[in-house]
């Protein structure tokens, strides 16, 4: 059955990136990871910056089969990516949370975005460059 999913994607180790080479290297890597999950998602979906370096999207339409496949294209194509700082060859990944629901389910926004939080942090705990999933649990 089509879904609708909230994705929450942090940038790994972000912070890492400002303090070692600053903070135009730190827009560079927002901007870049901004653009591939822009260019990956459809006219219909939903896709902003949360606050930090911490995206949240709304994909809608998304058989349940697909979404961790979905969200995983994000995370390899950035993960795909190397940037060169100062000289420097600097790879980076992303963490992403996923929670869905079904279309006709009244779901408060709030709720949502906790839900997909903590599986995002869950990600992040694994191990990071991960996907972690609620539809799995």
């Amino acid at each position: 059955m089509p879904r609708r999913c909230f994705v929450a994607g942090d940038i790994d180790n972000f912070k890492t990136i400002n303090d070692a080479f600053g903070h135009d290297a730190g827009d560079i890597v927002l901007k870049t990871f901004a653009g591939i999950l822009k260019k990956s998602t459809r006219a219909s979906d939903i896709c902003g910056r949360l606050g930090g370096d911490e995206f949240l999207l709304v994909l809608t339409h998304v058989a349940e089969d697909n979404i961790e496949s979905t969200v995983n294209r994000f995370r390899e194509q950035f993960a795909a990516l190397s940037f060169d700082f100062e000289g420097r060859s600097v790879d980076v990944t992303a963490s992403f949370g996923v929670t869905g629901f079904d279309g006709n389910e009244l779901r408060e926004f709030g709720a949502l975005v906790r839900q997909v939080d903590q599986m995002l942090y869950e990600a992040k705990r694994a191990g990071r460059n991960l996907v972690c999933s609620s539809s799995r649990k």
